[in-house]
């Protein structure tokens, strides 16, 4: 009777516990559990055999596919793959900011530029080179390491966030797609097996960090002023690029692309985040649209404004390119045009929009 009595008031203690934690907490937890599994088996098989690429499983995956590798079939691969590129995923977000919600997708692509940052220092860490030249498909030219998958990292990232915020509606998508996208660079030669379930494990750990700790951030950002928010944004970023170089430079023998390619991202979410900090004061963007025309109008003129400043911008810089003889040109004026996106998608896209009231 004594130890009964103990036990109800011991699962009395812990019923609370329970009722705290939320179901998503639990499907964080899980999420932790898988991408930890899936890093461990990566890196087990890698580094199993000596030299760390020799082991059995991936040369056998990759060279099935290779053999067996159709034109078609490659093609449809192809297609697939480019939809995991991280520009795609910008554009696709950018448009979801101005018509569905602008405080879930600048989350979104918070993660993804992060998420980005974090494949990059990764294959900073492992320098493990990609199935041989011969094996990728002929129109793919990848230069940077292969552990882990960027393609399948980011992938998992972009719609294990729409996943999260719209459920049932996007959980067959973010399952999906991201396992055709790993696919897709298995098949083309481009990564090995290892590298995409790598890259899946990250992009869970990723998630489920923003599960647990998402939300007290931005209740802890939300009491702040703009420039509070704005000096956060400038020192995580910094913290981001003082990692990349680091890293880069000290463990990557052709580092030069690699620090570009993530200083740019690094440089366009410090100016994505502050024009979203202050966008709220200065024009108070709506996401309610009341005429379906208004969603079309909306397309073309974010289109316009990232076409303008993404390409337009990049074909002017490039005759100053030509003019300027000075090493370091390409890449400074490679990080003032990412500078500029961020204001000219969050706040004058925003601005017209709302100025020709669509």
């Amino acid at each position: 009777m004594a130890r009964t009595a103990e036990f109800k008031k011991f699962y009395k203690k812990l019923t609370p516990m329970f009722s705290i934690m939320k179901k998503k907490n639990i499907i964080a937890i899980m999420m932790t559990a898988i991408g930890i599994a899936l890093i461990t088996t990566a890196l087990v098989i890698v580094y199993a055999s000596y030299p760390p690429r020799g082991n059995t499983i991936d040369a056998a995956i990759t060279d099935y596919f290779y053999d067996t590798r159709s034109d078609t079939l490659a093609l449809i691969m192809y297609i697939i793959t480019w939809l995991g590129e991280s520009l795609v995923y910008i554009g696709m977000l950018l448009f979801l900011y101005y018509l569905w919600d602008k405080k879930r997708t600048f989350r979104t692509m918070s993660l993804l530029i992060t998420s980005s940052v974090v494949n990059v220092s990764a294959k900073a860490i492992f320098r493990l080179e990609r199935p041989p030249d011969y094996q990728h498909y002929e129109h793919i030219e990848e230069l940077s390491s292969g552990l882990p998958s960027g393609h399948a990292q980011l992938s998992t990232t972009v719609w294990g966030m729409l996943g999260i915020f719209l459920k049932k509606v996007m959980i067959v998508f973010a399952i999906l797609l991201p396992l055709l996208i790993g696919f897709s660079r298995i098949y083309l030669g481009v990564h090995w097996f290892t590298d995409v379930i790598m890259g899946y494990g990250i992009a869970l750990i990723i998630l489920a960090l923003y599960i647990f700790l998402g939300e007290y951030i931005e209740n802890f950002l939300n009491e702040k002023s703009a420039i509070i928010k704005i000096l956060v944004a400038i020192a995580v970023c910094a913290i981001f690029a003082i990692l990349v170089i680091f890293l880069l430079l000290n463990r990557v023998e052709n580092d030069t692309e690699l620090i570009s390619g993530s200083l740019k991202l690094i440089v366009l979410l410090v100016t994505l985040s502050i024009s979203y900090s202050v966008e709220g004061s200065l024009i108070n963007f709506s996401n309610e649209i009341d005429k379906w025309w208004k969603y079309l109008v909306r397309i073309l003129i974010g289109g316009a404004i990232f076409g303008i400043f993404y390409f337009g911008v990049s074909m002017l810089f490039d005759l100053a390119i030509n003019a300027v003889a000075w090493v370091g040109i390409e890449l400074t004026l490679d990080l003032i045009r990412y500078a500029m996106l961020g204001p000219a998608l969050l706040l004058l896209a925003p601005w017209i929009m709302m100025k020709l009231k669509v």
